[in-house]
């Protein structure tokens, strides 16, 4: 299964991955903005103010994310490609010419086909701390409102499922997403000879 989390900031996406990863014993993919913003010297978004960077970084993560997805038959996926769109139409596609923001777009489409399900995990008004995380409820609604808007646009399949901290993993599979597994492989026949 290729399963990627969706949502906005401190809703939990990356609690949830590890964990969902770890039960289907399949590969966990990072989110790939945080090392890139590390490479440029930053910790966070504060401070690159320029556009060009801003869009080259970006680019670099989108590339590394699908890069990353593209190497697995099956995985979950922290922050997912419409996590990216969902901030590029935030916060760069206004700055940006109509061939870079369709080229982003393209790149996110196509790599969003791949999933076999994504979870859309609830907004949260209130966020714990943390370096990078945007504190702010309005920014973050925002987005959480692109990131769901992305998914219905493009009708993929999605299951809206709240995650508790704390809430054992096999279950809550059960109830969201067993539906989306392929079913188990037959066993092979063996023939008997007479």
């Amino acid at each position: 299964m290729r399963i990627g989390i969706v949502g906005s900031a401190g809703c939990g996406k990356t609690t949830l991955a590890h964990n969902l990863a770890s039960h289907l014993q399949v590969p966990y993919i990072q989110d790939h903005v945080l090392g890139v913003l590390r490479e440029n010297g930053r910790d966070s978004w504060r401070g690159v103010n320029d556009v060009v960077q801003r869009r080259r970084i970006r680019e670099e993560a989108l590339k590394r994310k699908i890069s990353a997805e593209t190497e697995h038959d099956a995985f979950v996926s922290d922050k997912t490609v419409i996590d990216y769109l969902a901030y590029w139409l935030q916060n760069q596609s206004e700055h940006e010419e109509r061939h870079n923001n369709q080229a982003f777009v393209d790149q996110c489409r196509a790599a969003a086909a791949r999933y076999d399900a994504l979870v859309f995990l609830p907004y949260r008004e209130q966020v714990d701390f943390a370096v990078g995380r945007n504190q702010d409820p309005t920014h973050n609604l925002k987005v959480a409102a692109h990131k769901r808007g992305l998914l219905a646009l493009w009708n993929l399949p999605v299951v809206e499922a709240p995650y508790a901290f704390s809430e054992d993993i096999g279950p809550w599979f059960d109830r969201h997403l067993a539906r989306f597994a392929p079913p188990p492989a037959a066993e092979p026949t063996q023939e008997v000879e007479p």
